[in-house]
């Protein structure tokens, strides 16, 4: 639901300004459109292109061909978008300009645009974790998403602070996150529900060294979820 709500999200930010928008350079932040990696001589943006061409070229689904036969190269985007994988909406998120970042960040009920910039890329990294069905429960975290300011999102508090810094590159943080995109996108949504049931009902293996607090839980979770 997240992914299916960010490529919403993408596309008609920059559908509104160009059916061809992921193309032009001119609409991104100077650092992802003109900034040259001194190393490939590329930017990236040019690398974004890159794996947005190989995505394209790969798809097999009906749509697409018709797209392709129809209208030829390059596709608008709001059909182009329909192939973006978690990642390659994640790295185009980051290139937006600050204004763009902000007013979908702004969405979600997140001030700063970086902040939301940041989640995407630990959702991306939590994604394939689970995709590739890899331990995920008391797993180090390498892409730690930056926090927003204590009060502004009340379920993430308890990860902000001095000496909450264990607590931060846990997998719980990133299913904080997850619940509150969820609140938003989907209201209905008995997701976070079933995983607090499911948390609730794990049973006692602390004679193994298997808690709840290995996965990184903040104190008095229940009460906030």
């Amino acid at each position: 639901r997240i992914e299916v709500a960010l490529r919403v999200d993408l596309s008609h930010s920059l559908g509104k300004k160009d059916a061809f928008a992921y193309l032009k350079s001119d609409l991104f932040h100077e650092n992802f459109a003109t900034r040259i990696n001194p190393t490939t001589g590329l930017t990236l943006h040019h690398d974004w292109l890159a794996k947005h061409a190989g995505l394209i070229t790969r798809s097999r689904e009906i749509f697409m061909a018709h797209n392709k036969e129809k209208y030829g190269l390059p596709l608008a985007i709001w059909v182009a978008c329909e192939v973006w994988d978690f990642g390659c909406m994640s790295t185009l998120f980051s290139g937006l300009k600050t204004a763009d970042q902000s007013a979908i960040a702004n969405s979600y009920c997140i001030n700063d645009g970086q902040v939301f910039a940041s989640w995407l890329r630990s959702l991306n990294y939590l994604r394939n974790v689970c995709a590739h069905h890899s331990r995920l429960w008391n797993r180090n975290v390498v892409e730690e998403p930056k926090l927003p300011v204590l009060g502004e999102i009340p379920i993430l508090n308890g990860f902000i602070g001095i000496g909450k810094g264990q607590l931060r590159t846990r997998p719980f943080l990133l299913l904080c996150l997850c619940q509150h995109l969820i609140r938003i996108i989907n209201p209905s949504s008995s997701w976070g529900s079933r995983l607090k049931q499911h948390l609730q009902d794990f049973p006692d293996l602390n004679h193994l060294g298997i808690t709840l607090q290995g996965m990184g839980i903040d104190e008095g979770w229940e009460s906030h979820w």
